[in-house]
């Protein structure tokens, strides 16, 4: 009977014991157990829900991801650029492209100037040997181009399967080009190349220019006319060439 009593006295003393530990105790917290069994919807969001930095990281990735092709990008236009410069023993100034006049966005503005030797009139390029522009205004370390779909550009071109067709390139409208002055007994057709020829100051014979897209002349005009595409689209230049040494 004793033995009896004192087992029950012992396990009163343990239950005891470990209903102090339980209240007093941060690891041993019962009510931390039943606030989560009672509010199980908290804990399902926990699970469910992502990170509220998840969103920022994203976009973090995204940007990289853009700088990335970015610097690809300029890369692949450098090696061209590079390579027909030692092609033809050229001098190149390379320049970035700033930004577009805020009225007129077949003017543009480069990170080159005096300070790079550059000069009025001098041949713009990109990748190899393709001519956008020419320089019609120099500063001290920043300059304009005025790029060939401007209405204002003017240039010497030939044309043709053996480019012995001469004419004269003006912007239209900030969307292509025309070809005028060219001589109607001369045969162009569309897809023609469209180069420069030698009678442009400081600008060399055969920096590509374009492609003809359209033919139109009738037989009493002393002159057909043509209208002529790029071969890239002008406003995704970012990385030039100008040409200081033809």
């Amino acid at each position: 009977m004793l033995r009896r009593n004192l087992q029950i006295f012992f396990l009163f003393l343990g239950t005891v014991l470990i209903l102090i530990l339980f209240k007093e105790s941060q690891i041993f917290d019962l009510g931390f157990i039943i606030r989560k069994l009672t509010h199980p919807q908290k804990v399902t969001n926990q699970l469910l829900l992502p990170p509220e930095d998840l969103n920022q990281a994203y976009q973090e990735l995204l940007a990289e991801n853009s700088q990335l092709q970015a610097l690809t990008a300029e890369n692949k236009e450098l090696r061209e650029l590079f390579a027909w410069q030692s092609a033809g023993n050229r001098e190149l100034v390379l320049a970035n492209l700033l930004s577009h006049d805020d009225f007129n966005q077949n003017l543009v503005m480069i990170n080159a100037g005096r300070d790079k030797n550059l000069a009025i009139g001098q041949a713009v390029v990109v990748n190899q040997g393709v001519i956008v522009g020419k320089i019609i205004e120099v500063r001290d370390d920043v300059s304009i181009v005025r790029l060939l779909t401007d209405n204002l550009s003017k240039l010497s071109v030939a044309m043709g399967d053996e480019q012995n067709v001469s004419g004269l390139l003006n912007g239209s409208l900030g969307l292509g080009m025309d070809l005028s002055y060219i001589p109607q007994e001369q045969e162009i057709k569309k897809g023609d190349l469209v180069v420069t020829n030698n009678l442009n100051d400081h600008i060399p014979a055969g920096l590509i220019i374009g492609q003809v897209e359209e033919v139109v002349f009738s037989e009493e005009d002393l002159f057909k006319r043509a209208s002529v595409s790029p071969l890239l689209d002008y406003s995704t230049l970012f990385l030039v060439g100008v040409i200081t040494k033809p």
